[in-house]
């Protein structure tokens, strides 16, 4: 696909968004699909085949874009409503793993961001990640993440508590034991971001800034 074929996310988007959450009903979507096939679906796709080109070009790699679905799983969910808020698109590698980086993007009424990296890696994946961060690897993962958060970005939380098993109580890379995946983002300044004629050069602008997270992380999921 051309990147002029990626005219750019709209104000119909946003409000394609906006009145999906006011009402998340399938009486709603079905009588605005005609605004979701045009305001939120063809700019998506458009958005996610040209982006990755980009990251090909980027880390070499060829990348697989998914557009996650509008219909929200409700088996285990109290939650019914039947559909997502949000437009959530990732990138990975080609013929990856489980344990493989992921490019992230995400845009709600609330928020527009990007992110790099693993929300949960498997238990071979985490065996890995924790060997590496024990050692001289976690020093260089410190030294990356910080300067990330010197240029805006943020780390996901942890999601354990309580330093696991096997890690020294006293090791200086206790905080990121305490990870069972590691991702950062960059947060957009709001939602309308998505909307800029620049956004693409933006995303990976930001993009570039996240790459040695996900060389990091490529490295650990090859081995």
């Amino acid at each position: 696909m051309a990147a002029t074929d990626f005219t750019g996310f709209t104000d119909e988007t946003l409000a394609f968004l906006r009145g999906l959450k006011t009402d998340n009903t399938k009486e709603w979507f079905a009588a605005n699909k005609a605004s979701y096939e045009a305001a939120v679906k063809k700019p998506a796709q458009a958005f996610a085949q040209v982006m990755a080109g980009e990251l090909e070009r980027l880390t070499g790699v060829a990348q697989k874009p998914k557009i996650f679905r509008i219909n929200r799983d409700l088996r285990f969910s109290k939650d019914k409503t039947p559909y997502n808020t949000h437009i959530h698109i990732s990138w990975t590698p080609m013929g990856g793993t489980a344990d493989s980086p992921a490019f992230m993007f995400g845009l709600s009424t609330e928020y527009c961001t990007l992110g790099c990296g693993v929300f949960e890696f498997s238990k071979p994946g985490l065996a890995a990640y924790r060997s590496a961060i024990a050692g001289a690897d976690g020093d260089d993962l410190v030294r990356m993440i910080d300067g990330m958060v010197a240029q805006g970005c943020r780390v996901q939380e942890p999601a354990l508590k309580r330093v696991p098993a096997g890690f020294p109580d006293d090791h200086p890379h206790l905080n990121l034991s305490l990870h069972k995946g590691i991702a950062v983002w960059r947060d957009l300044e709001n939602p309308q971001a998505a909307t800029s004629p620049d956004i693409m050069t933006r995303c990976l602008d930001h993009f570039t800034i996240l790459l040695p997270l996900w060389r990091f992380v490529a490295i650990l999921s090859d081995h």
